[in-house]
């Protein structure tokens, strides 16, 4: 038995349609790896993702606030 499973992930900046921080990216897909595998293992197969990131001087005192979505997909092969 062979069987292919797919991840995907998705983030943007919550209430706005700006771009994700090319210097937030690493750290998202960190927050994201982590709560898809606490999910998992709870037995879902999708979820949403929250997180709040201040990294840089120039990133608001109280960050920006990204919300995401995830989902997995299993195929036999």
């Amino acid at each position: 038995m062979e069987r292919k499973i797919t991840i995907t992930f998705g983030w943007w900046q919550d209430g706005s349609d700006e771009e994700i921080d090319k210097g937030h990216a690493e750290a998202l897909e960190e927050t994201a790896w982590e709560r898809i595998g606490e999910m998992m293992k709870e037995g879902f197969t999708s979820g949403e993702l929250n997180d709040n990131i201040h990294m840089h001087n120039t990133d608001p005192e109280d960050g920006i606030a990204y919300r995401g979505w995830w989902e997995i997909k299993k195929e036999e092969t």
